[in-house]
């Protein structure tokens, strides 16, 4: 976060941050789960996160170009996320353990709401992604049903 606290609403948010980061419970994964995350991210380095920030930085700016320069992509995305490899790969499991565990733990509804109160950029940008997904679900609406 690049942005300083200047009213009482930051500050209160920015405790609730602090306060639940304290008293989340630890994440669970089995222990092959644990490995395969390990292998899977050994190689990533800061230009790949680079990277990756600089793509979703242009997807939310421009989604229509982006969804049709995609096009493709996102339909080989979307076959695959329904295909019986997927929901039976180990980052299935991570991600479902993920979900649960966002949903559970309150990242929802303590988390991100004070991220959007603590930040006028983080706030900004849920909005933008929200634009996004509008518009990914009214092009795919069958990506409804990859997200519950």
């Amino acid at each position: 976060m690049n942005e300083p606290i200047t009213s009482s609403d930051q500050q209160s948010a920015y405790e609730e941050i602090i306060a639940f980061l304290d008293n989340a419970p630890s994440l669970q994964l089995t222990e092959d789960l644990q490995l395969f995350l390990m292998e899977s991210t050994n190689y990533i380095n800061i230009q790949n996160i680079r990277d990756v920030i600089e793509n979703t930085k242009y997807s939310i700016e421009n989604p229509d170009k982006f969804l049709s320069e995609n096009k493709e992509f996102i339909e080989r995305y979307l076959a695959h996320k329904q295909s019986e490899e997927y929901k039976n790969s180990p980052i299935y499991k991570i991600q479902t353990i993920l979900k649960e565990f966002n949903h559970t733990s309150g990242y929802y509804d303590i988390f991100i709401p004070a991220m959007k109160k603590l930040s006028v950029s983080y706030s900004e940008y849920c909005k933008q992604m929200e634009v996004v997904n509008e518009k990914l679900s009214l092009q795919y609406p069958e990506i409804n049903k990859l997200n519950n």
